[in-house]
C-alpha cells in the first residue's frame, strides 16, 4: 500500500488514562453539588432525636425555653448540669434536677474512690424517677438509706444508735457508699450502651445497676435510634462526614421516615407520647427486642471490662399488674434472659408490686404506666439495698460492713 494513502491511526489511550478521563468529570459534578448545598442548604449539629425529646417535654408540661437537657452527639441528649426547676402545681419537672456533674445525685467528686463503694445507677426516667421530688428518687433514698447504716459504724456506733447517720453524713462525715443517679428520662438501652463506657471510665464503680426497657419499644417515627445516630468515626470514611450534601440526604431520608409515621406534624408530640400507652405499629420501636438484648450484653461486658459488678432490673408496668395487655412484656422477659446467660444479678420487681395488691397499682403515678411515687421507689431501694451490703462485706477495705 502506497504511504500516501495510508490512513494515520489515532493512538489508543491506556486504561488508566481512560479512568481518569471518565471519574474526573464525576468527581468535578460531585463538587459543584456540594458547593450548590453548602451554599443554600444549612448544617443541622442537632440530632433529630433531641429535637423529638425537647418537643414531647414541653407536650408533658415543661415550658419552652427551659429545657432540661444538653445535645449529646453519642447519645442524642444529656441532662444540663445544675438545673433546678420551679416547683409549680401541676408540673412533674419541678424542684432538683441535676448536680454539677448532671446526675440527680447529691455532689459527687470525680476523685478515685478509695475508702468506699460507689454505686452507678444507670438507667432512664425510672431510675431519675421523674413526678417525684429529688430526696423521694429510689437512688436517693438507697443513699439515705445506707447511710444510716454506714456512717454509724464509721463513728463505732452500736447498731441502735443508727438513728443519727444521716446527720452526721450531712455534717461531714463521709458514708461508706456513694450512690450515683445517673437516670436520663427517655433514654433507652441503645443511649445507655452508648453513654455507659465514659461513665464506667469517670466514676469507676463498684456496682453498676442497669434498668432499661421502658422506651426501647417506643416508637417516635420510621426509624430506630441506630438510624438516627451520627455516623461512627471510621479512619476510611471519615472524611464523608465532612459532606453537606450527604448530612442533607440522610436528614431528608429521616424526615421521610417521620412523615410517613404522621401526616399532622404539628401533632406529632401528641402522637409519640400516646406510643407509650398504645403504640402505632406502623411506627417503628425505638430499639427492637433483639437490638435490646444485645445491647444489656454489651453493658454488662462493658461493666466487667471495668471490674464493676452488674445488677439489672426488671421494672413493672401497672397495666400487667391489672392483667391488660403493654409492649414492656418481651422486654422484661429479654432482661430476665439476658440476666440467665450473663449469670448477674436480675432485681424483678413485678413480683413484689404484684403481690402487693391494689397497693402496688396505686404506687403508680397518675395517667401513668411506669413512674412511681414516693412509697413506690422505696420498695425499689429496699430491693437493691442487700447486694450493696453484700457488696460491702465481700470487701471490707472499702467499706465498713453493712447491716443484712
Amino acid at each position: 500500500m502506497d504511504a500516501s494513502t495510508t490512513i494515520a491511526r489515532r493512538p489508543r489511550l491506556s486504561v488508566g488514562k481512560r479512568c481518569v478521563f471518565a471519574v474526573v468529570p464525576v468527581i468535578v459534578l460531585l463538587m459543584l453539588v456540594e458547593f450548590a448545598v453548602r451554599c443554600f442548604v444549612s448544617e443541622s449539629t442537632v440530632a433529630k432525636r433531641f429535637e423529638q425529646i425537647e418537643q414531647i417535654i414541653v407536650f408533658l408540661g415543661n415550658e419552652p425555653g427551659q429545657s432540661l437537657f444538653d445535645p449529646d452527639p453519642a447519645c442524642f441528649w444529656r441532662l444540663k448540669p445544675n438545673v433546678v426547676a420551679p416547683v409549680e402545681r401541676g408540673n412533674w419537672w419541678g424542684g432538683v434536677m441535676s448536680n454539677s456533674q448532671r446526675m440527680r445525685s447529691r455532689e459527687v467528686s470525680v476523685s478515685e474512690v478509695r475508702d468506699r463503694l460507689r454505686v452507678l445507677c444507670m438507667g432512664d426516667s425510672t431510675t431519675f424517677a421523674f413526678g417525684v421530688d429529688f430526696a423521694d428518687a429510689w437512688p436517693n433514698q438507697l443513699q439515705e438509706m445506707l447511710d444510716q447504716e454506714s456512717v454509724p459504724r464509721r463513728l463505732g456506733l452500736r447498731p441502735d444508735q443508727t438513728n443519727v447517720g444521716s446527720q452526721t453524713a450531712r455534717d461531714g462525715v463521709p458514708s461508706c457508699v456513694e450512690v450515683l443517679n445517673a437516670g436520663i428520662p427517655g433514654h433507652t438501652s441503645y443511649q445507655g450502651r452508648e453513654r455507659l463506657a465514659a461513665d464506667l471510665a469517670k466514676w469507676h464503680p463498684h456496682l453498676t445497676v442497669i434498668t432499661f426497657g421502658n422506651n426501647d419499644g417506643w416508637r417516635w417515627d420510621g426509624l430506630a435510634d441506630k438510624d438516627h445516630a451520627l455516623p461512627a468515626a471510621n479512619p476510611a470514611t471519615a472524611w464523608l462526614d465532612h459532606s453537606r450534601t450527604l448530612s442533607w440526604l440522610r436528614s431528608s431520608r429521616m424526615q421521610s421516615a417521620r412523615q410517613q409515621a404522621t401526616q399532622d406534624e404539628s401533632r406529632w408530640a401528641e402522637q409519640a407520647t400516646w406510643n407509650y400507652f398504645d403504640p402505632n405499629t406502623n411506627w417503628t420501636p425505638r430499639v427492637s427486642l433483639d437490638d435490646f438484648a444485645d445491647n444489656l450484653h454489651a453493658m454488662i461486658d462493658q461493666c466487667r471490662q471495668h471490674d464493676s459488678e452488674v445488677v439489672i432490673i426488671v421494672w413493672p408496668d401497672q397495666r400487667q399488674l391489672l392483667n391488660q395487655p403493654t409492649w414492656r412484656l418481651p422486654y422484661q422477659a429479654a432482661t430476665r434472659q439476658v440476666a440467665g446467660e450473663t449469670g448477674v444479678a436480675c432485681v424483678d420487681l413485678v413480683p413484689p408490686f404484684e403481690s402487693s395488691g391494689r397497693w402496688g397499682v396505686d404506687r403508680f403515678l397518675p395517667r401513668d404506666v411506669i413512674h412511681v411515687d414516693r412509697a413506690g421507689n422505696r420498695l425499689v431501694a429496699e430491693a437493691i439495698a442487700p447486694h450493696v451490703r453484700r457488696l460491702s462485706i465481700s470487701k471490707p477495705r472499702l467499706a465498713a460492713p453493712l447491716a443484712d
